[in-house]
């Protein structure tokens, strides 16, 4: 099978998931979306191994969990925001149990360990926000969210590869031009008019707004997420994916664009 096709059925695959799981219940929603966060916090440790340092994986999988989880579990059951303060000895305990493993490198494997939950789950649990968006669960905000994410992905792949030029960062990513980058932008507008007259939820404006932070904020974690596996000299964060690579690889568009979007809902 070659690669087309199989970056066909897996990308159809992951995007039934999570549309089913998006529209059937929060808790299914939770569940897709915790799968993701656990898998990608997996890989991103196996590309630090590369390095001369040692990932805690006990505290930066317990850390990045309770971020996912008790975030969701404040909207959906309401539970206190004080149960948050979990977070202090959870972090804490980086800091104290790097004492008795006694290594050179411990400076490293604390920045390490905090790095993995701060840049795989803690986006992920910006998305809750989209959820509950005005108080109780509804799949619309975050539908709209992921069909832009999508069309921008298809727009830049199909306008770059037909016109495509003027490299956008050839240092980092060769095969990004700004071509790409633009045609994505348009497709992320015409996904956002669909999501205002289709999916409704929010105005115009907000959606257009919306899909300029996706496209912008979505193509730089592209970028970024291509400069860690150059640092490491990797060129897909995994392989679960077939056609697409890794977890990061597939979602790394969500890990600026979604705290971006909460924010601009939250103070606009």
């Amino acid at each position: 099978m070659n690669n087309f096709w199989q970056r066909t059925i897996t990308g159809f695959l992951v995007v039934t998931a999570i549309i089913v799981g998006l529209w059937w219940h929060p808790l299914a929603y939770m569940t897709i979306f915790a799968s993701v966060v656990l898998l990608g916090m997996y890989e991103f440790i196996r590309m630090i191994e590369g390095l001369n340092t040692k990932v805690r994986l006990f505290w930066a999988i317990a850390i990045g969990l309770f971020v996912y989880f008790s975030s969701f579990f404040v909207f959906y059951a309401h539970i206190h925001p004080r149960w948050l303060i979990i977070m202090v000895p959870l972090v804490g305990g980086v800091f104290v149990s790097e004492l008795y493993f006694k290594n050179k490198n411990s400076l490293l494997n604390i920045a390490t360990t905090l790095i993995v939950p701060l840049y795989v789950a803690l986006p992920f649990a910006f998305l809750h926000h989209l959820a509950f968006w005005g108080g109780d669960y509804s799949y619309k905000i975050l539908l709209g969210f992921f069909l832009m994410i999508w069309g921008n992905d298809s727009g830049a792949y199909l306008v770059g590869s037909l016109i495509g030029r003027k490299k956008l960062f050839p240092s980092i990513s060769p095969a990004k031009s700004w071509e790409g980058a633009i045609g994505g932008l348009i497709f992320t507008f015409g996904i956002a008019a669909f999501n205002f007259y289709i999916i409704d939820a929010l105005s115009l404006v907000d959606w257009m707004v919306i899909g300029a932070l996706v496209s912008v904020l979505g193509t730089y974690g592209d970028l970024i997420e291509s400069m860690l596996k150059r640092s490491v000299n990797i060129k897909d964060s995994g392989s679960m994916l077939p056609g697409h690579g890794g977890i990061l690889d597939r979602f790394d568009a969500v890990f600026f664009s979604a705290p971006a979007v909460s924010c601009y809902l939250l103070f606009c």
